[in-house]
């Protein structure tokens, strides 16, 4: 494990503040979804606790439909009123005297409670079920009768008739089933009622998760934009400090986490939190001695969900971190495929992957034996809080002061108030995810960049100058060329200087080469020409002005390289010569006959529109080369630059890219950095670099005259042709 992850091990907190921030940044650009969402939060948690709660009353008042008769009695109106008061309301009034009191509505009463009310006459002893409009037959009837006779049913009216619970065994199913027509009609309405609900909720979730999978997506894609933007303006020196496959993961997989965090976790949940709070409310509500009961198990819940968050945390940051290096190593192998065939190295990668894919093996196994403890634990506290709820209302509904309702009731609760729990794995780990992914891709937007693609970049003000001069001058303008280095020190590691006080110049619309040793400095100077490195020490300066001054977009607008390694993209030739530019068709047929291109073209099977395989496996190096050598044409810069730009090009080639040097470096400065002394005869100014220094400036002739390195290296050079 790094360094940083260690320091980010120690950290043991849940969350991110500024992830947070950066993910709420471009959420709340749509901010408009994101409440509207929230407002379906509210619909879908009140159909979640409305449901149960209406099984509840569906248990109660239409199937078991049992409960008491409450007297008035002159001397016990205030034990009455306390009592409809503790209740919750008023039951069913029977007549002037009499009202009938639900099983659920004595529930907010102890056995104590119940057996004093009864004691005082306030509260019938016997259990009644409520008998409402009846569809009676004969023999229905007159049973009914019958135990209204014998005092085990009471009549009210001709609608209304209280039977003892145990007096309706001697009615048949069928009977019942006549004396219950109006609770099953009602039963049925309730089911409907359920069903308009559930659907209410289906529309909610499906409105929820569409607005949800919109804004996430927007800002996601906003965000990936801006990181994207960001990354392109980063110094090179950035990429050469950092794997290109890493970057790769922070703009795809990274991005995604924090998608993921946002729509899986940070709205699910606040309703979450919402719904448990909500049951939880209900529960003591209704009855607080069983809510009491079931809570018993909520310590140990918190305190199992605390000792996962530590022992996860550590967890998810090395899988994160080795998957991260499993993919750099994949990225750099399948790049560079030739050089691991070539030299034969496929069964030493192969070990090398082997080796970190057993490294991410072990990071996931740490995690899921974290997750095999903290699952079961939860999944048996659950049960256990069921079975908790059962036996306490057993004896509730033994003694008298609880509900079958309430026994349905708190199983359904329970079941609804874990399974925001037993996710809490999962979500724990894409926010640990999210944490890591974050921290990442703010690393890299807080890297400073050299600029933007509106090219708004930091620029220094040159003394004595207004910088908003310069620039509208200058970008309206094509560079004369005339390029000046004053006393260049740069190094790319501290003390380690590739260049040591270079100083030159070279007047516009004229040539100069650079020759020199390998490692002497001569593409360093190229570099820091096209700003992709920042100076240490000197100036560099472009017809008189700073190159800090001008907008990296017109500078290198106006300056083109061709390189000695040749990019290709997976384009068709047209579009890698034009990179996306305006099309020109005339100045395209120009730029290819200039530079010999069209030959190539007309005999490729598409010709222009023909498709480039990765990085041009399928043309040679000499095609390669003339196809960025017409790509740095077409743009027409005011400086060309050839770095080593005939290197890889075979004799026959070389006369005709020599040709169009000759044609296109007329009316524009061209720097020419080249081991073959042999192309660059004919430049205006030659500089030789050894060791960071120029020993040596003047033309072919003034320099073989020298008798120096310069007549040292065209010596060998010539002596090896013949």
């Amino acid at each position: 494990m790094n360094d940083y992850d260690q320091k980010d091990t120690a950290n043991r907190k849940l969350y991110n503040r500024e992830v947070l921030r950066l993910l709420f940044r471009y959420i709340f650009t749509y901010r408009k979804y994101l409440f509207i969402s929230l407002a379906f939060v509210l619909v879908i948690t009140a159909a979640n606790l409305l449901v149960p709660y209406v099984l509840k009353t569906i248990v109660d008042q239409y199937i078991f439909k049992t409960g008491r008769i409450l007297t008035s009695e002159s001397s016990s109106e205030e034990n009455k009123k306390a009592a409809l008061d503790s209740s919750g309301g008023h039951g069913i009034r029977l007549d002037d005297r009499h009202e009938f009191l639900f099983q659920s509505q004595l529930n907010y009463y102890s056995r104590d409670e119940i057996e004093g009310m009864q004691a005082q006459g306030v509260l019938s002893k016997e259990r009644y079920v409520l008998i409402e409009s009846p569809e009676l037959e004969s023999v229905s009837e007159k049973k009914l009768e019958g135990l209204i006779i014998e005092g085990n049913a009471l009549s009210y009216g001709t609608s209304v008739y209280l039977i003892e619970s145990r007096a309706l065994e001697r009615f048949t199913v069928r009977e019942i089933a006549e004396l219950r027509a109006l609770d099953f009609t009602r039963i049925l309405h309730y089911f409907i009622g359920i069903v308009l609900v559930l659907l209410v909720q289906f529309a909610a979730s499906y409105a929820q998760i569409m607005l949800l999978m919109k804004l996430s997506q927007r800002a996601m894609r906003d965000l990936r934009d801006d990181l994207f933007s960001h990354i392109i303006g980063l110094e090179t020196s950035y990429y050469d400090r950092n794997k290109i496959g890493k970057l790769v993961t922070r703009v795809t997989n990274d991005i995604e986490i924090l998608n993921e965090l946002f729509s899986s976790v940070l709205v699910t949940l606040f309703q979450d939190i919402l719904m448990m709070l909500g049951i939880a409310a209900v529960m003591f509500f209704t009855s607080f001695r069983l809510a009491l009961a079931v809570s018993i198990s909520f310590p140990f819940v918190v305190l199992i969900t605390i000792i996962f968050r530590i022992k996860v945390r550590s967890a998810y940051r090395l899988i994160r971190s080795k998957i991260s290096e499993l993919n750099s190593f994949l990225n750099e192998t399948i790049t560079g495929i030739r050089i691991i065939q070539i030299f034969v190295q496929e069964i030493k990668n192969l070990s090398n992957f082997r080796t970190k894919n057993r490294e991410v093996y072990s990071a996931q196994l740490k995690q899921l034996y974290t997750y095999a403890v903290f699952r079961p634990l939860i999944g048996f506290l659950r049960w256990f809080s069921i079975a908790a709820v059962i036996y306490f209302s057993a004896r509730g509904i033994g003694a008298g002061t609880l509900s079958y309702g309430i026994l349905v009731m708190f199983v359904a609760y329970v079941e609804r108030f874990f399974a925001p729990v037993q996710d809490l794995s999962e979500k724990f780990d894409i926010m640990q995810s999210a944490n890591a992914a974050g921290e990442k891709i703010l690393s890299i937007l807080k890297t400073d960049a050299l600029n933007e693609l509106s090219g708004r970049e930091k620029r220094k003000e040159a003394p004595g100058r207004a910088e908003t001069t310069v620039l509208r001058n200058k970008e309206a303008e094509r560079f004369s060329g005339k390029i000046e280095f004053e006393d260049v020190w740069f190094s790319y590691n501290a003390g380690e200087w590739i260049l040591k006080g270079v100083s030159f110049s070279i007047d516009p619309k004229k040539t100069l080469a650079i020759v020199g040793e390998t490692g002497a400095g001569k593409t360093t100077i190229i570099n820091l020409l096209a700003r992709f490195y920042p100076l240490q020490s000197g100036k560099i300066l472009i017809d008189g002005v700073e190159i800090t001054e001008f907008p990296l977009r017109i500078l290198r607008k106006n300056i083109i390289s061709v390189m000695q390694d040749v990019f290709l993209f997976s384009r068709t030739v047209k579009e890698n010569i034009i990179l996306g530019s305006f099309f020109n068709e005339e100045w395209f047929r120009t730029v290819c006959r200039l530079t010999h291109i069209d030959r190539f073209i007309e005999g490729l099977p598409s010709g222009e529109d023909e498709p480039v395989m990765e990085r041009g496996s399928t043309f040679s190096a000499g095609e390669r080369q003339l196809l960025s050598f017409a790509r740095a044409l077409y743009f027409d810069p005011s400086i060309l630059v050839l770095d080593e730009a005939t290197a890889s090009i075979d004799t026959e080639t070389e006369k005709l890219v020599q040709d169009a040097i000759t044609h296109i470096t007329k009316g524009r400065t061209s720097i020419a950095i080249a081991h073959r002394l042999s192309t660059i005869q004919h430049a205006d100014k030659i500089i030789v670099l050894d060791g960071g220094r120029i020993v040596e400036e003047g033309t072919h002739q003034e320099l073989l005259k020298k008798k120096g390195i310069y007549h040292k290296l065209y010596t060998i050079q010539f002596s090896n042709l013949e």
